[in-house]
Protein backbone atom coordinates (compact mmCIF):
# COMPACT_ATOMS: atom_id res chain seq x y z
CA UNK A 1 0.00 0.00 0.00
CA UNK A 2 1.66 3.18 -1.06
CA UNK A 3 1.56 6.75 0.92
CA UNK A 4 0.03 8.18 -2.13
CA UNK A 5 -2.46 5.82 -2.34
CA UNK A 6 -3.59 6.63 1.57
CA UNK A 7 -3.06 10.41 0.97
CA UNK A 8 -5.21 10.36 -2.42
CA UNK A 9 -8.06 7.73 -0.03
CA UNK A 10 -7.86 10.46 2.68
CA UNK A 11 -9.21 13.41 1.19
CA UNK A 12 -12.29 11.60 -0.15
CA UNK A 13 -15.18 12.02 1.72
CA UNK A 14 -17.87 9.45 -0.62
CA UNK A 15 -20.29 7.06 1.11
CA UNK A 16 -20.63 4.02 -0.42
CA UNK A 17 -23.71 1.60 0.64
CA UNK A 18 -22.90 -1.98 0.37
CA UNK A 19 -24.89 -4.79 1.06
CA UNK A 20 -27.84 -4.55 2.48
CA UNK A 21 -29.15 -7.25 4.77
CA UNK A 22 -30.59 -9.59 2.14
CA UNK A 23 -27.70 -9.14 -0.47
CA UNK A 24 -24.95 -9.67 2.73
CA UNK A 25 -22.22 -11.40 1.44
CA UNK A 26 -19.89 -14.41 3.76
CA UNK A 27 -16.22 -13.25 4.21
CA UNK A 28 -13.29 -15.43 3.78
CA UNK A 29 -11.92 -16.30 7.22
CA UNK A 30 -9.74 -13.77 8.35
CA UNK A 31 -6.78 -13.32 10.83
CA UNK A 32 -5.28 -10.45 12.02
CA UNK A 33 -2.97 -9.43 15.08
CA UNK A 34 -3.08 -7.25 18.00
CA UNK A 35 -0.42 -4.26 18.81
CA UNK A 36 1.30 -6.97 20.52
CA UNK A 37 1.21 -9.99 18.39
CA UNK A 38 -1.54 -11.72 19.50
CA UNK A 39 -4.18 -13.12 16.55
CA UNK A 40 -7.34 -12.03 16.14
CA UNK A 41 -9.97 -13.83 13.88
CA UNK A 42 -12.73 -13.58 12.38
CA UNK A 43 -14.22 -16.41 14.54
CA UNK A 44 -13.37 -13.73 17.43
CA UNK A 45 -15.38 -12.04 15.82
CA UNK A 46 -18.61 -14.17 15.20
CA UNK A 47 -21.38 -13.88 17.98
CA UNK A 48 -22.42 -10.48 17.74
CA UNK A 49 -22.83 -8.03 15.27
CA UNK A 50 -19.47 -5.75 14.29
CA UNK A 51 -17.76 -2.43 13.60
CA UNK A 52 -14.68 -2.64 11.59
CA UNK A 53 -13.21 0.47 11.54
CA UNK A 54 -10.57 0.52 8.62
CA UNK A 55 -7.89 3.63 9.39
CA UNK A 56 -4.13 5.45 9.04
CA UNK A 57 -3.21 6.58 12.95
CA UNK A 58 -1.61 10.06 10.56
CA UNK A 59 -4.82 10.76 8.93
CA UNK A 60 -7.48 13.60 10.32
CA UNK A 61 -10.32 11.61 9.18
CA UNK A 62 -9.36 8.16 10.38
CA UNK A 63 -8.32 10.14 14.15
CA UNK A 64 -12.41 11.65 14.11
CA UNK A 65 -13.94 8.29 13.01
CA UNK A 66 -11.67 6.64 15.61
CA UNK A 67 -13.19 8.76 18.31
CA UNK A 68 -16.35 8.75 17.31
CA UNK A 69 -16.44 4.62 16.70
CA UNK A 70 -15.91 4.70 20.81
CA UNK A 71 -18.14 7.31 21.46
CA UNK A 72 -21.22 5.52 19.89
CA UNK A 73 -20.30 2.04 21.41
CA UNK A 74 -21.13 3.43 24.51
CA UNK A 75 -24.43 4.46 23.59
CA UNK A 76 -25.49 1.13 22.41
CA UNK A 77 -27.98 -0.87 24.60
CA UNK A 78 -26.55 -4.17 23.96
CA UNK A 79 -23.36 -4.98 22.96
CA UNK A 80 -21.18 -5.43 19.99
CA UNK A 81 -17.81 -6.40 18.51
CA UNK A 82 -15.81 -3.03 17.57
CA UNK A 83 -12.60 -3.34 16.05
CA UNK A 84 -9.99 -0.77 14.31
CA UNK A 85 -7.86 -1.97 11.53
CA UNK A 86 -4.73 0.68 11.39
CA UNK A 87 -3.37 0.16 7.40
CA UNK A 88 -0.19 0.58 8.87
CA UNK A 89 3.16 -1.84 8.27
CA UNK A 90 3.59 -4.17 10.78
CA UNK A 91 6.81 -2.34 12.07
CA UNK A 92 4.00 0.38 13.39
CA UNK A 93 2.94 -1.65 15.89
CA UNK A 94 4.70 0.24 18.94
CA UNK A 95 2.71 3.40 17.15
CA UNK A 96 -0.71 1.79 16.86
CA UNK A 97 -0.18 0.62 20.40
CA UNK A 98 0.18 4.31 21.32
CA UNK A 99 -2.33 5.47 19.72
CA UNK A 100 -4.77 3.43 21.08
CA UNK A 101 -3.81 3.86 24.52
CA UNK A 102 -3.63 8.00 24.02
CA UNK A 103 -7.24 8.29 23.17
CA UNK A 104 -8.29 5.66 25.55
CA UNK A 105 -10.09 3.11 23.28
CA UNK A 106 -12.46 0.95 24.75
CA UNK A 107 -12.05 -1.39 21.51
CA UNK A 108 -8.90 -3.33 20.45
CA UNK A 109 -7.21 -2.32 16.66
CA UNK A 110 -5.61 -4.55 14.80
CA UNK A 111 -3.09 -4.61 12.13
CA UNK A 112 -3.86 -6.47 8.73
CA UNK A 113 -2.21 -9.80 7.36
CA UNK A 114 -0.04 -8.81 4.29
CA UNK A 115 -2.74 -9.42 1.86
CA UNK A 116 -5.33 -6.72 3.23
CA UNK A 117 -2.56 -4.01 3.69
CA UNK A 118 -1.83 -4.64 0.05
CA UNK A 119 -5.98 -4.39 -0.95
CA UNK A 120 -6.29 -7.95 -1.69
CA UNK A 121 -7.05 -9.81 1.38
CA UNK A 122 -10.80 -11.25 2.46
CA UNK A 123 -12.78 -7.37 2.94
CA UNK A 124 -11.22 -6.65 -0.74
CA UNK A 125 -10.01 -2.60 -2.14
CA UNK A 126 -9.94 -0.47 0.85
CA UNK A 127 -9.04 2.31 -1.08
CA UNK A 128 -10.41 5.38 1.40
CA UNK A 129 -9.83 5.58 4.94
CA UNK A 130 -11.49 6.00 7.01
CA UNK A 131 -14.37 2.48 5.83
CA UNK A 132 -16.81 1.38 8.16
CA UNK A 133 -17.65 -2.13 8.11
CA UNK A 134 -20.52 -4.15 9.40
CA UNK A 135 -20.47 -7.61 10.01
CA UNK A 136 -23.61 -9.76 11.50
CA UNK A 137 -23.31 -12.14 14.02
CA UNK A 138 -22.64 -14.58 11.06
CA UNK A 139 -19.53 -12.81 9.69
CA UNK A 140 -21.38 -11.86 6.68
CA UNK A 141 -20.88 -7.90 5.52
CA UNK A 142 -24.07 -6.22 5.88
CA UNK A 143 -23.18 -2.69 5.23
CA UNK A 144 -19.83 -0.79 4.09
CA UNK A 145 -19.40 3.05 4.01
CA UNK A 146 -16.53 5.34 3.44
CA UNK A 147 -15.61 9.01 4.76
CA UNK A 148 -16.34 10.88 7.97
CA UNK A 149 -20.07 11.60 6.72
CA UNK A 150 -20.57 7.80 6.52
CA UNK A 151 -21.13 7.53 10.39
CA UNK A 152 -24.54 9.16 10.46
CA UNK A 153 -25.45 6.10 8.37
CA UNK A 154 -23.29 4.13 10.65
CA UNK A 155 -25.48 4.73 13.50
CA UNK A 156 -28.41 4.48 11.59
CA UNK A 157 -27.78 0.46 10.54
CA UNK A 158 -27.00 -0.19 14.33
CA UNK A 159 -30.02 1.16 15.01
CA UNK A 160 -31.99 -1.11 12.32
CA UNK A 161 -29.88 -3.94 14.02
CA UNK A 162 -31.51 -3.38 17.10
CA UNK A 163 -28.25 -2.28 19.08
CA UNK A 164 -29.04 1.10 20.39
CA UNK A 165 -30.83 2.97 22.43
CA UNK A 166 -32.76 4.93 20.22
CA UNK A 167 -35.33 3.06 18.37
Amino acid sequence: MSALWLMLGCARDAVERSASSSESRLLPAWVFATTDGKPFSSEDAKGRSTVILFFTTYDTASQIAVGRLNSEIHTLKRRINALGVALEPPNHAVLVGVFHDSLHLAYPLLLPDPATFAGHGPFGTVDVVPTWVVLDSLGREIWRGSGVSAMTELHQVLVGLGATAEQ
